[in-house]
């Protein structure tokens, strides 16, 4: 699930390796998984600020008619935290009711965006692949998710058209 493409933030809360109790260090999203659910970190929950570089993405692609560059490790920041927020309502059920509640909105929230901006790319990569399939130029504004959806699409309409 986790590549280790996205970095997040997260709290030592026992030492481990060179980092001591209290240290805030940034580590791969695989390694936060793994360190969150050992208990060894407390994840330092960044969602709002994923939320708000999702937005921003959204606004971008609605203003612009190309596909715009992304954040990078944008999708796979959303999947770490949806991820963190499902795990810790999950883990920590006994919170406060507000606790969790503003767990669940960020999760729901999260989850909204991330599709919308999903779907508005994909409509977009859909118009290019018609019109500009292997496209060297709208390769470098993919993310690595959609590289593998632009390419295969652009394979598939070469061979349909018979353009290979």
């Amino acid at each position: 699930m986790f590549t280790g493409r996205a970095v997040v933030p997260v709290k030592i809360l026992q030492p481990f390796g060179d980092w001591k109790a209290g240290d805030i260090v940034l580590i791969e999203d695989w390694k936060a998984k793994e360190l969150w659910e050992a208990r060894v970190v407390d994840v330092i929950d960044e969602t709002d600020k994923v939320i708000g570089e999702i937005d921003r993405a959204i606004a971008e692609e609605r203003s612009n008619e190309p596909l715009m560059p992304l954040p990078a490790g944008l999708y796979e920041r959303a999947a770490f935290y949806m991820y963190y927020l499902e795990n810790y309502v999950r883990l920590n059920a006994g919170e406060s009711i507000e606790t969790i509640n503003v767990k669940l909105t960020k999760l729901a929230n999260l989850k909204k965006k991330t599709e919308h901006l999903k779907t508005i790319r994909f409509n977009k990569i859909l118009k290019a692949v018609m019109l500009r399939p292997n496209s060297l130029e709208l390769l470098s504004r993919l993310s690595p998710e959609e590289r593998r959806v632009y390419l295969q699409l652009s394979k598939i309409r070469n061979e349909w058209l018979g353009e290979d």
